[in-house]
Formats: structure tokens, C-alpha cells, sequence
């Protein structure tokens, strides 16, 4: 419980498993201000370990680049789900996950 004029409780983050299409062509997403996770309950086992671990991190980063953000979470997260990321890598040569990264690299975020 928060003291008058001390900083809030931390609020420990939630997980939300969601349909692919809900999020396609995102494996997961997090949302800091509302400390959820969303990660997509149709992957395989290992990527989804892999995805909330990286969704976990960003709601935890404070960094303010997108792209140095998104360099650690998933380092962080391939050194403890290696097999989860690799994965995740041979899944995102998709066409539709190849459009989203040059959209997302075009508009800096």
C-alpha cells in the first residue's frame, strides 16, 4: 500500500494470450502504461515462451530508442529461450512479418 507522498506500488505485470487475429502480423505487444503482455496462444510452445519473455522486458525498459529497445529484448530473451528464438527468426520470413518490419523501420518505431 502507497504512503501519502511515496511513489506508488509496483504494479506487476499481467499476460494476456490472444488470437492471431487479433495481433497479426505481431507475435506480441506490451503495453507499458497498463503493465499487460500480449502474446498470441496459436505459436508453438518454445516462441511463445520466447515472445512473453520479450514483452515482459519492454514493459520493465526505459530505454527511449525503439530500435535499441527492441536489440535488448531480444537478446535478453534469445539467452534464456535460444530454441524459442530461433524459431521465432525462420517464423518472421513470412511476407506479411518482412512487410510490418520495413513499416515499422520506415515510420522509426
Amino acid at each position: 500500500m502507497s504512503r501519502r507522498g511515496a511513489k506508488p506500488d509496483r504494479i506487476e505485470p499481467g499476460v494476456a494470450y490472444t488470437s492471431k487475429e487479433e495481433l497479426h502480423p505481431r507475435f506480441g505487444y506490451a503495453v507499458p502504461k497498463t503493465q499487460v503482455a500480449y502474446v498470441r496462444k496459436d505459436l508453438p510452445n518454445c516462441v511463445k515462451k520466447f515472445v512473453l519473455e520479450h514483452e515482459l522486458y519492454h514493459l520493465r525498459d526505459k530505454a527511449r530508442s525503439w530500435f535499441w529497445r527492441e536489440i535488448k529484448a531480444n537478446t535478453v530473451s534469445a539467452l534464456k529461450h535460444p530454441l524459442g528464438f530461433t524459431l521465432c527468426l525462420f517464423l518472421s520470413l513470412s511476407p506479411s512479418r518482412l512487410r510490418y518490419y520495413a513499416r515499422r523501420i520506415k515510420r522509426g518505431e
